[in-house]
């Protein structure tokens, strides 16, 4: 048994391979302790000790897809006019709702993202994770206007 991170191919290989009821439990749960008492993020992480984010990255899966060399979250989230309070209440929040409210502008927004890549903001989450996001929104949000000015 191990809690080692996972390995972002063979996680998604796997979640592809899972039913519609199984993905749908993933999908109702209201905090990602609550997976725990749900068979389908075992089947996620077989022979894993369940470390939290094993749970943070289950609780997000369903509703982020993987993209090789996606563009960032936060130029996601400018693209779909999501608006600042919304971001910075990800940040300001104390888990789990950081984390839900992380989950519903996922929910809205449908992002893309290398999961070669992002499953590290969720395994490590925190608030330098958090800040991270709000740089790279407002990194986005305020950037140069190529051949012209902002």
């Amino acid at each position: 048994m191990t809690n080692e991170p996972p390995d972002h191919s063979e996680l998604w290989r796997r979640f592809c391979a899972l039913t519609p009821g199984q993905t749908a439990e993933l999908r109702r749960v209201s905090n990602p302790e609550d997976l725990r008492d749900y068979p389908s993020v075992y089947r996620l992480f077989p022979g894993h000790r369940l470390h939290p984010g094993h749970l943070r990255v289950a609780f997000l899966l369903p509703w982020i897809e993987h993209a090789d060399n996606a563009s960032g979250l936060g130029r996601q989230w400018v693209a779909a006019k999501v608006a600042d309070a919304r971001v910075l209440q990800v940040a300001r929040s104390d888990e789990p709702n950081d984390l839900i409210q992380f989950r519903r502008l996922a929910m809205q927004v449908r992002p893309r993202v290398d999961w070669s890549t992002f499953w590290k903001t969720l395994w490590y989450w925190g608030p330098r994770a958090k800040r991270g996001l709000v740089e790279d929104f407002y990194l986005a949000k305020f950037a140069p206007i190529k051949g012209g000015h902002q």
